[in-house]
């Protein structure tokens, strides 16, 4: 049986547009260059937050240049080329839950499934993305992270691209340590052509890929970075970095696409470990972006008290929806359930049967008896 071919889309995104992704693609496997990671972005951006399905994503090459800032000459050439990079290059998923067999693997993909690509100066080409990739962009309602299209666009080391999109996932964390390895793997350093030369060494790798990296997502973006080194036991070497990630206001956050419903003003500045139980409850219960505003509403009018409460009431017995659950506990104040203990019962007394009563003595035993006890004394006196 054919698959029905992809809807065309062809409505381009604007800077404001949201990004949304699975977290686990802030941590995959893979090397593009900034040009590829940009291009791939801004397709990314085109999926609608209601699509059930991929589309065939229509790019215009000079809207695209000029929310990227390059030169719009000879561009279709190297997007067009880009296009096919990125249908080549692979895409592992650590991790990735297989329905089949049930069990966790590596998925091992790319990120487009096919390119549409004209004759030069069409001004624009169109490419699908790979179908298994559904579960990490479509309707991401749970363990996601999202950042405004601009905000990598601006962005000229690929490093930082990478780098920036992993900082969002742990965001909320305030503070994430990640081993080195980790991170050449974060930022798709570690095969690249001419890597394993240039960023062998810890010390190139930091001066080459890390710092300016640090540098320009500090200098452009809504973060701020910050990370100290941690040796190796017993070693010199630096194993393990621990970054500090902080969060830039910026007014232009205030709109998104779609527009949610308004977020609340908190009159207090949430606590850091107040923000770390909100997003646990919005990735324990999968709750939505429409949901969230009526968490914080909670949060702000009764406190995190209240919504721990609510947690342990929820947490008390199995859901079938528990966001659905959840914010019923808010909105009703629901209470635990309090188990009582039955004391233990009482145990019986055994019943005591009553001995039997021995039959008394008739006239004729007594005096056998009586007669017995004075031979007895006489046989006494006599022995004397």
């Amino acid at each position: 049986m054919e698959l029905a071919p992809a809807t065309a889309w062809q409505k381009q995104p604007e800077r404001e547009t949201v990004v949304w992704q699975h977290n686990s693609l802030a941590e995959a496997r893979y090397e593009l260059t900034a040009r590829e990671q940009k291009l791939l972005l801004y397709v990314i951006a085109m999926i609608e937050p209601e699509d059930e399905d991929f589309k065939r994503y229509v790019v215009n090459v000079s809207e695209f240049a000029d929310l990227a800032g390059l030169d719009k000459d000879h561009l279709y050439r190297e997007l067009r080329d880009l296009a096919k990079s990125l249908k080549q290059k692979p895409l592992i998923i650590p991790h990735h839950f297989d329905d089949q067999t049930k069990s966790y693997l590596d998925l091992v993909t790319s990120w487009f499934d096919t390119a549409y690509v004209g004759k030069n100066g069409a001004g624009y080409f169109a490419v699908t993305l790979s179908p298994v990739l559904k579960p990490y962009l479509l309707q991401v309602k749970r363990e996601f992270f999202r950042f405004r299209l601009y905000q990598v666009m601006q962005l000229r080391s690929g490093y930082a691209i990478r780098l920036y999109q992993w900082a969002k996932r742990w965001e909320f964390r305030k503070s994430v340590e990640i081993s080195v390895q980790d991170l050449r793997t974060v930022l798709g350093a570690n095969n690249s052509t001419g890597s394993e030369h240039t960023l062998g060494e810890y010390a190139d790798f930091k001066r080459r890929a890390i710092q300016p990296a640090i540098d320009e997502i500090n200098k452009k973006t809504d973060l701020s970075l910050g990370f100290r080194e941690l040796k190796r036991p017993g070693s010199k070497a630096i194993d393990r970095l621990v970054f500090s990630i902080k969060s830039e206001p910026v007014p232009a956050l205030e709109v998104l696409q779609p527009p949610p419903p308004p977020q609340l003003e908190f009159p207090l500045e949430t606590q850091p470990e107040d923000q770390l139980l909100l997003e646990e409850c919005m990735n324990r219960y999968g709750l939505s972006e429409a949901q969230r505003s009526t968490l914080e509403n909670h949060y702000a009018k009764r406190g995190v008290a209240y919504i721990r409460e609510k947690m342990i009431v929820v947490d008390q017995e199995p859901r079938q929806n528990a966001a659905k659950a959840f914010l019923a506990a808010l909105r009703d104040d629901w209470k635990p359930k309090i188990q009582t203990v039955k004391p233990p019962p009482i145990p019986k007394k055994k019943r005591v049967e009553p001995k039997p009563e021995e039959p008394q003595a008739t006239d004729e035993e007594r005096a056998q008896t009586s007669a017995k006890l004075k031979e007895f004394i006489e046989t006494l006196r006599v022995c004397r």
